[in-house]
């Protein structure tokens, strides 16, 4: 499953304080952008081509950011979730 891989390769979620814009890291030091400010600014996108960061926005369906948590929906039907005190990966 694509949750599963997109939760084992993240080291880092960052969020701001508006909860509109957040950075997940992984493990090869690509990290992935999401940007949700209004319903015509919403963006996911990688830092560089041929990444883990890459792979997992090629397969995201849709995700979902706010003060809860960032979500992800992937298109195998799978999601994962993080949020601002979990633990992570090392």
């Amino acid at each position: 499953m694509l949750s599963e891989r997109a939760r084992k390769e993240v080291v880092r979620y960052v969020v701001n304080a508006q909860f509109n814009q957040a950075l997940l890291y992984f493990n090869d030091g690509s990290h992935l952008a999401f940007e949700h400010t209004s319903r015509a600014n919403r963006w996911a996108r990688p830092s560089a081509p041929g990444t883990t960061a890459d792979t997992i926005c090629e397969s995201l369906y849709q995700f979902r950011l706010n003060a809860k948590h960032l979500q992800l929906f992937f298109q195998d039907g799978s999601d994962a979730e993080f949020t601002s005190s979990m633990p992570l990966s090392d």
